[in-house]
C-alpha cells in the first residue's frame, strides 16, 4: 500500500493520505488524529470539517483527477488516531456512516495507530 501527502485532522483543508489498498482494491483516504480526544467532544468540529472535505474530494471527482489510477475503485475513508475515539466521537462517526457515507457506498473505519486491526463504523 502506498500513501501520499500528509497532515492531520487539525488541518481541515488538507487530505492527509491517499492510497490504493490492493487487498480490497479500494481507494483509501486516511485522516490522522494525533491529539487526545478528551471527554467533552472538543475535536468534533475539526473531525466534521475533515470528513466533509473528504466526501467532497471524492464526490466531485477531485480524487480521480489527482489520482486517475483510483477511478472506479470503491472508496474507503479511515480515521487513524493515537487513541480510540470516545463515545461522542463514535456516535458522531456512526451517524456520518449511516446517513452520508453508507448510502454512497463509502466504507468508514477507524484504526488506532500501531494496532493491526481496523474497526468498521456502520451506525
Amino acid at each position: 500500500m502506498h500513501l501520499r501527502q500528509g497532515m492531520t485532522v487539525s488541518t481541515p483543508g488538507t487530505i492527509d493520505f491517499v492510497a490504493h489498498d490492493p487487498s480490497r482494491d479500494e481507494a483509501l483516504l486516511v485522516m490522522v488524529e494525533d491529539r487526545s480526544w478528551g471527554d467533552a467532544g472538543a475535536l468534533l468540529p475539526d473531525l466534521q470539517a475533515k470528513l466533509n472535505l473528504y466526501l467532497d474530494y471524492a464526490t466531485t471527482a477531485q480524487l480521480t483527477r489527482a489520482h486517475p489510477e483510483l477511478a472506479g475503485k470503491r472508496l474507503h475513508i479511515q480515521l487513524r488516531s493515537t487513541e480510540p475515539p470516545g463515545q461522542r466521537e463514535l456516535e458522531f462517526l456512526g451517524i456520518v456512516a449511516k446517513q452520508h457515507l453508507g448510502p454512497r457506498g463509502v466504507r468508514l473505519t477507524h484504526r488506532v495507530i500501531g494496532q493491526p486491526h481496523e474497526t468498521e463504523i456502520t451506525s
